[in-house]
């Protein structure tokens, strides 16, 4: 691809939510940068297996993974409004979304094309997804920030526990309550945010975020580390890796 046409379909695009290297120094102007986050999260080889990056958007960590050698399958749902935006804020987060002209998916396709991914992206609700709408089961499943903005993050690890092999891992990137987690950092405890935040349903505190994937049926739940990732203003904080498998 031309790198001044390259530069131009970038910026033609309004609703960048990840940083992602393209080919000829092009940067897209994501409002978080996971570069340093990656290899503090994922393996430094993944060839040979098969995996799932949830709620994909312009599909940063569904590239990382390839690029580390894994075949990839990225799932999201099909439109914007289909996001579990609390009730309160969905017809102005839908005007926005609109003046903004947020395309699910272009950010994706731009960047798929610039680096010459085999990626392939599903239209599917992380509920709803299973062995069958992704092509198979999978070696290891990636979910980025997903459980803050879910009404019923159980049940999505859940069906995402059904979409791992016998003794594969889900790795978790997950933003948490730094103050919650120094006062309760024992008790599974979360702050409710949907009559404040556009966004969150539940900011969990560390041990509610792995209190989650224990309940949903995963075995061995280790933390890996804790992340502070350049970002934009909504979204600065503190976030902390996960690693969880399924019984072999």
């Amino acid at each position: 691809m031309d790198v001044a046409d390259l530069r131009r379909r970038v910026a033609a695009n309004d609703g960048w939510y990840h940083t992602i290297e393209l080919p000829g120094g092009v940067l897209t102007p994501g409002q978080v940068d996971l570069r340093t986050s990656a290899p503090k999260l994922l393996p430094q080889s993944l060839g040979g297996q098969r995996a799932l990056d949830v709620g994909t958007f312009d599909g940063f960590w569904a590239f990382e993974l390839e690029r580390r050698g894994a075949t990839v399958v990225a799932i999201d749902v099909a439109e914007l409004d289909h996001a579990q935006w609390p009730p309160l804020n969905r017809p102005r987060l839908l005007r926005q979304a609109a003046d903004w002209n947020m395309q699910l998916g272009r950010g994706f396709a731009i960047a798929h094309g610039a680096l010459g991914s085999s990626v392939q992206r599903v239209i599917s609700d992380v509920y709803d997804v299973t062995p069958e709408t992704i092509g198979g089961p999978v070696d290891v499943v990636f979910a980025g920030a997903i459980m803050v903005h879910l009404r019923d993050p159980v049940r999505a690890l859940e069906a995402l526990l059904g979409c791992l092999k016998p003794g594969g891992q889900l790795i978790q990137m997950e933003h948490f309550s730094l103050r919650n987690t120094l006062l309760s950092p024992r008790r599974p405890t979360g702050d409710f945010q949907p009559l404040r935040s556009e966004f969150n349903w539940m900011l969990a505190n560390l041990s509610l975020l792995k209190a989650w994937p224990w309940a949903a049926g995963f075995t061995d739940v280790q933390r890996i580390g804790f992340l502070r990732p350049p970002s934009s203003n909504p979204m600065t904080g503190w976030y902390v890796g996960l690693r969880s498998r399924k019984a072999a």
